[in-house]
């Protein structure tokens, strides 16, 4: 009898530990299911707050890509504007005429010259650069004005840089369009507007007339002027010696033209060639 009564406790004991199993299994099943869920919740709740926050950030990225393009309309069309367009009506078409004058430096003067296009770096110059003149010039006929008479052939002229750092404003008709040198290549001379004080104005125009005019092309970033002597014999004798040794002995008579204007003198010009001189 006790015997029996041992084996039933013992089913119910082996009964209840299942049972106990059964539901610990059960609760770590449902605990797995609903961390599952609660991370796909999660998840899915990030993915949709990003994509808004992807959407939000579009959205401004787009409306300031409007603001900068409308920014950079507004840049161009107020550079349009400063160039004070006037508008000519030509019969069948619209033509567009740029003022001169608003482009003006203050202070300073237009004046055009006519340039050969060789001597204006060949044509390779656009409104807007700056350049140094070089001129050559007839000396005054000195013994004439003493009532001499004096060969023509014989006159002498000197070679120097007379304006420095001048503002090309417009070649021939082209005030603002850069590039044009195929045209102005083609062209014999070129009509060189500058832009100059009062009394460049006047020393420019008794150069032109009086001698020929030459451009040479600076560096925009260069503004500095130079003392530069005038090109003579003299000047150029002293400058190759200096530069390279070679001793070039200038003749009075072939010095004439430096000496009206104060400069130095010399003897016959000898070439130096493999240490020996020839007259």
């Amino acid at each position: 009898m006790a015997l029996m009564e041992n084996k039933n406790q013992l089913l119910v004991l082996l009964l209840a530990v299942g049972i106990g199993l059964l539901a610990a299994y059960l609760v770590s099943v449902y605990v797995t299911q609903s961390i599952n869920e609660q991370t796909t919740k999660i998840a899915q709740k990030y993915q949709k707050d990003q994509k808004q926050r992807d959407d939000a950030y579009k959205q401004e990225l787009g409306a300031l890509n409007q603001k900068i393009a409308q920014v950079e309309q507004n840049m161009q069309k107020s550079a349009q504007n400063a160039g004070a367009v006037a508008v000519a009506e030509v019969p069948g078409k619209e033509r567009k005429a740029v003022s001169l004058a608003l482009r003006m430096p203050a202070g300073k003067r237009a004046l055009t010259l006519m340039i050969d296009s060789l001597g204006a770096v060949g044509g390779l110059l656009n409104p807007g650069d700056y350049v140094d003149i070089i001129a050559q010039l007839n000396l005054p006929d000195m013994e004439s004005s003493m009532g001499r008479k004096k060969d023509k052939e014989k006159r002498e002229a000197v070679t120097a840089m007379i304006f420095q750092n001048l503002q090309i404003l417009a070649i021939n008709t082209n005030i603002d369009q850069p590039g044009g040198y195929d045209q102005q290549q083609n062209d014999r001379s070129l009509k060189i507007t500058f832009a100059v004080s009062p009394e460049e104005a006047s020393l420019l125009s008794f150069a032109e007339k009086n001698g020929k005019l030459e451009l040479a092309l600076r560096s925009p970033n260069e503004k500095k002027s130079t003392m530069i002597s005038a090109a003579t014999w003299s000047t150029l004798a002293e400058y190759v010696l200096q530069n390279t040794g070679a001793d070039l002995n200038v003749s009075d008579t072939a010095s004439s033209g430096a000496a009206s204007l104060g400069l130095s003198q010399g003897p016959a010009i000898q070439i130096f060639k493999s240490g020996r001189g020839t007259n």
